[in-house]
């Protein structure tokens, strides 16, 4: 067997070790058969018998650079959805932080501007509350937009394979989990997530699109 680089060893580990019965996938990714976490495997004598198979990572590497050809568009899309758990969490934070600074600013027209402050601070701390407040807004509604346009073509997504795959990048899950909840190679995973952000991207800029097809 030829001499392995470190990417070669993880495309052994996603595609070889993620089909193999040794494999104990759970909260820790044991192999049973050399009694070590499939992170920690070097080598395996399944990895010579799969080097020359067609569907080797040798090839899986190939067929993944033939399919990156993407449109500027799904590019936008993949990064979208790469960052969609990610908007969610921030689109929370800002709401909250809006609600502060809100709160904030009552409290500074309301009893707090009755009280006698030094010359020109109480409109400093009111314009400064006020951009901030603004800056926030701005961003919520940049993200909401970004969050609610995947959204709404994830809807018109009708194939379940693909939308299995979808939601399940909607919710943060790495590509390795994936494979092995819809039961495919990691390498047919790319392809029906290229499929996929290439339908989205159809969805979503409709025929203005930039690119390659």
């Amino acid at each position: 067997m030829n001499k392995l680089t470190a990417e070669d060893i993880d495309l052994y580990r996603d595609e070889v070790c993620g089909r193999c019965p040794g494999s104990l996938w759970g909260a820790k990714s044991i192999c049973r058969i050399h009694q070590l976490s499939i992170g920690q495997i070097e080598f395996c004598q399944q990895w010579e018998v799969s080097q020359a198979a067609p569907q080797s990572p040798a090839s899986y590497r190939r067929g993944s650079e033939r399919s990156s050809n993407k449109t500027e568009h799904m590019e936008l899309v993949e990064e979208d959805l790469k960052d969609f758990p990610w908007m969610q969490r921030e689109i929370e934070r800002l709401r909250g932080l809006l609600d502060h600074v809100g709160a904030g600013l009552t409290g500074v027209y309301g009893l707090d501007g009755a009280m006698p402050k030094g010359k020109g601070r109480h409109a400093d701390h009111v314009n400064r509350e006020a951009q901030k407040r603004e800056k926030h807004r701005d961003r919520l509604k940049e993200l909401e937009a970004k969050v609610t346009r995947i959204e709404n073509a994830a809807e018109r997504v009708r194939d379940d394979r693909q939308r299995t795959v979808l939601e399940c990048i909607m919710e943060g899950q790495r590509m390795n989990a994936i494979a092995r909840h819809i039961g495919v190679s990691r390498q047919r995973l790319y392809e029906l997530k290229h499929e996929l952000v290439r339908f989205l991207a159809d969805e979503i800029f409709g025929d203005d699109r930039k690119g390659i097809s």
